[in-house]
């Protein structure tokens, strides 16, 4: 901004680091000290599309990633802290959008909401709801079997970008990233 007598702001070095904005310059910004006492201009947190922070619209659906690597259960904890749940997908188009966001993202393993530790073999949402259980969600490893594998062992699902990121059962105890969901505002 051109402030008084056309002078470019900021202008103040080191010693003016905040920032203002005041109908006498116009609404230009303004550097000035951050000691000095003005009223605050206030928004709401950044919203992304349709999404409130930190989450942001992949397809139709509000994600966030959490870099750090948790246990399942821990997981699913760490997505009801920011305002959500793990993440579900049922519908191939929107699980294509996903998995494209992801591989965007460079991390290799992330837990989703599903598991089959309530009765062995019924793979279910945490919302409850059930589970495709065939390709294309469903990873195979190499020419072996169609995962889920490992029954009674694994019963938390990861997608892994070593099938694509497609479905895999993997145990609870794991650490891995975390994709969480949330609804649209």
């Amino acid at each position: 901004n051109a402030g008084e007598n056309l002078a470019t702001e900021p202008n103040g070095g080191t010693s003016a680091n905040c920032a203002s904005i005041f109908d006498v310059t116009s609404w230009l910004f303004r550097d000035n000290p951050c000691t000095v006492s003005y009223y605050p201009l206030c928004s709401r947190p950044s919203v992304d599309g349709l999404c409130e922070y930190p989450f942001v619209l992949v397809g139709t659906q509000c994600v966030h990633i959490i870099t750090t690597g948790y246990r399942w259960h821990e997981a699913r904890n760490q997505c009801v802290l920011v305002g959500g749940d793990l993440f579900v997908v049922d519908d191939c188009d929107q699980y294509h959008k996903v998995a494209l966001y992801l591989s965007e993202q460079g991390y290799p393993y992330f837990w989703i909401g599903g598991s089959d530790e309530a009765e062995e073999g019924q793979w279910r949402w945490v919302d409850g709801s059930p589970m495709t259980m065939r390709l294309p969600y469903w990873s195979t490893l190499n020419s072996g079997p169609l995962e889920p594998d490992n029954p009674g062992k694994q019963n938390c699902l990861e997608l892994n970008c070593a099938w694509m990121y497609r479905f895999s059962s993997a145990w609870c105890s794991d650490a891995r990233r975390v994709i969480c969901e949330a609804d649209p505002i």
